[in-house]
């Protein structure tokens, strides 16, 4: 093609647009550029000739060479297209929102009875945190009292293992008038137990446990059954002894001689009853031979009745009676 087809600029949308010429246009346009391109080429033919006539070589190479790129690839347009602005402003494309379908508001149902019950839930749920807390406070409140126990029973049969008073007591055993007497205090311990992590790690038990020694012993004899139940009972009470036994041919127990220390073993456990919200003092052998025990109520537990608690351990006046509840 010789040339490029003319075209005119139009704007579309507000930008720059090149429109391309008709169909019947287009034919004219191609019979003249026919025509044209044959008499171009007749031109230079003749031109040709007569630089070859002229022996002008040169020219006529040259001539050449121009023919060749002129009839070889696209000839350059010189037809004049609108220029874009590069920074011109296009229309901005809107994406258009796709309608969401409507969601459905809950549907609420509201009455005088179900208000009522959740009322009640609501009412009995703070009702059991306030019963948790009031719990959880009381523990607290007996471990702090039960640890003071225990901080006192450790200095005390500490000071009482170094000086070993004279305890002002008498045990008597079963009817005999031969009581144990002169006894003195010999060692005594403390200690305690507290309850698993998962319900607390409080202190649930403190335990002292002492012993008082006199200067001699004594002899018991039973016969037949009563060599056992004799042997049961100094065991139950925790007292030192031995046993002589004398059997027959046929190995039946006949006679027993009982040797009996002059040593009294005293246990005192202080334990929670979380129940009923007091102090168990259970003893063995504290004031007498035997076992006993006594509630106290938290509140009183306290350097005065613990001192009195000491004195009756060491057999002296006391008032230790008025703060167990009856």
């Amino acid at each position: 093609m010789a040339s490029l087809l003319p075209c005119r600029a139009r704007r579309l949308c507000g930008l720059p647009t090149a429109v391309l010429p008709k169909p019947s246009e287009l034919s004219a346009l191609s019979s003249d550029c026919s025509a044209a391109d044959s008499a171009g080429l007749d031109a230079d033919a003749a031109a040709l000739m007569a630089d070859i006539a002229a022996f002008d070589i040169e020219s006529a190479r040259l001539r050449v060479q121009a023919m060749d790129a002129r009839h070889s690839g696209l000839r350059v347009s010189s037809t004049l297209f609108p220029d874009v602005p590069p920074d011109a402003a296009f229309p901005p494309v809107r994406v258009a929102d796709t309608p969401s379908a409507p969601q459905a508001a809950p549907l609420r149902v509201s009455g005088g009875l179900l208000d009522q019950l959740k009322g009640e839930v609501v009412s009995r749920q703070q009702e059991a945190n306030d019963a948790s807390r009031q719990v959880d406070a009381e523990r607290e409140e007996l471990d702090r009292r039960l640890r003071g126990v225990f901080e006192y029973f450790h200095d005390l049969t500490t000071q009482l293992n170094y000086l070993k008073p004279a305890v002002a007591r008498s045990y008597f055993f079963l009817d005999s008038d031969d009581a144990f007497r002169n006894l003195a205090w010999l060692e005594g311990f403390s200690d305690f137990r507290t309850q698993a992590e998962r319900e607390g790690g409080h202190i649930e038990r403190v335990t002292l446990g002492y012993t008082l020694k006199g200067p001699g012993a004594r002899n018991l004899e039973r016969l037949g059954s009563g060599v056992e139940r004799l042997r049961q009972l100094l065991f139950d009470l925790g007292l030192k002894f031995e046993c002589r036994e004398r059997r027959n041919r046929q190995r039946e127990l006949e006679h027993g001689a009982f040797t009996v220390a002059d040593e009294i073993s005293v246990l005192v456990v202080w334990r929670v009853d979380f129940e009923n919200h007091v102090i168990v003092v259970e003893s063995r052998n504290l004031e007498r031979l035997g076992f006993a025990s006594c509630a106290l109520s938290p509140e009183s537990i306290g350097a005065a009745m613990l001192d009195e608690f000491g004195r009756l351990m060491l057999g002296r006046e006391n008032r230790f009676r008025s703060f167990v509840i009856r």
